[in-house]
């Protein structure tokens, strides 16, 4: 292929390289960013040429000349800057470019890069790092070529934004976000309603406290990357989100149990009996809550069911704790039995 390019008169944009090797054309921006990657041995020389002249087209474009009559034009430069992108982590992974959810297509490796790079994004992060961790058994000219392969379907997929720009950016040997776009994730929000809801009930604003709670837990769609459940670098962090949904879920329940409102009570122990069916806090607070709402029967009937499920999954029985409050409610019961039979006094 290398004899059809020389053979061709394509010109490379000011600044652009071609970079050859045995096993592959690599095309750079004058900034280092790879914008092509092409294998060597049997890529035709077209697909390279109309790569080159598509680039050498954009960079001949000149920008639109404003119109100073045109009402919110300074709304639109600004949109024609920046792209807001916003990342779901809980759950099945989505990402959406302002508003609009983008088709992430088949492309696992470039996906992997993205949620890495979105998760991470405080930080760049290098090549090296990327070829070792997903491509362990390739030499390094291999991987390096996988890489790049995986780098430009990920630009091609981000190129499905309304903004057209270089999104991730390669910087001495490490890829970041561009800083013009703004990144916005559910986890991120999660954590901030979760602490403004912690110093609001430290406050005493108990109900403030509980709207911002109620806020984070409709963020929780499911736990975090459901769909890498085995990456090593998910793990530490989809507990950690774990562990703040369930505290999120055991203050409303106390809160709503305090204030009366028992069905809502009922609603955040479902809640966090669904995320841990072991969690003997819900089964107690459910036995009180239908304790005070007359329905025994289901009070009992929570307690039987923490019994069943402690001991197929541990082996164990209720605490003493919950055995006492069964106690009270089922002696309750015996009580309110006992007066109803007791005889009417003879008038």
């Amino acid at each position: 292929m290398e004899k059809e390019m020389r053979e061709s008169s394509m010109k490379l944009p000011t600044g652009y390289q071609l970079e050859r090797d045995p096993d592959m054309l690599v095309l750079r921006r004058p900034d280092g960013v790879v914008v092509g990657a092409f294998s060597a041995r049997g890529m035709a020389a077209e697909v390279v040429r109309r790569t080159v002249e598509e680039i050498a087209r954009q960079e001949r474009r000149e920008p639109e000349t404003p119109n100073p009559d045109a009402p919110n034009q300074g709304s639109r430069r600004l949109d024609a800057v920046h792209s807001t992108l916003r990342a779901r982590f809980f759950g099945h992974f989505e990402l959406l470019c302002d508003d609009e959810i983008l088709n992430l297509g088949p492309n696992s490796r470039a996906l992997t890069i993205l949620k890495y790079l979105l998760a991470n994004r405080g930080r760049p992060v290098s090549q090296d790092h990327l070829m070792g961790w997903l491509w362990p058994e390739s030499n390094l000219k291999k991987a390096r070529w996988s890489l790049n392969s995986a780098i430009h379907g990920l630009r091609k997929l981000l190129n499905g934004c309304s903004v057209s720009m270089n999104y991730v950016l390669l910087d001495e040997g490490s890829y970041r976000l561009s800083s013009e776009i703004i990144v916005s994730t559910d986890v991120d929000e999660f954590d901030e309603r979760y602490e403004r809801g912690r110093r609001l009930e430290q406050t005493g604003e108990a109900a403030e406290a509980a709207i911002e709670y109620e806020k984070a837990i409709e963020l929780y769609r499911g736990d975090y990357l459901v769909e890498d459940l085995y990456e090593d670098w998910t793990m530490v962090e989809r507990e950690r989100l774990a562990n703040a949904y369930m505290d999120i879920v055991g203050r409303l329940a106390v809160h709503y149990m305090e204030n009366g409102q028992l069905r809502e009570c009922v609603r955040c122990c479902y809640r966090a009996l669904e995320k841990d069916r072991c969690h003997e806090d819900s089964y107690r607070l459910l036995m009180r809550c239908y304790a005070q709402m007359g329905q025994l029967s289901s009070a009992v009937r929570q307690y039987r069911m923490c019994e069943q499920i402690l001991g197929q999954e541990y082996g164990t029985s209720p605490s003493p704790e919950t055995r006492s409050l069964l106690y009270s409610i089922t002696m309750g019961e015996a009580r309110s039995e006992d007066r109803s039979r007791k005889p009417l006094p003879l008038s």
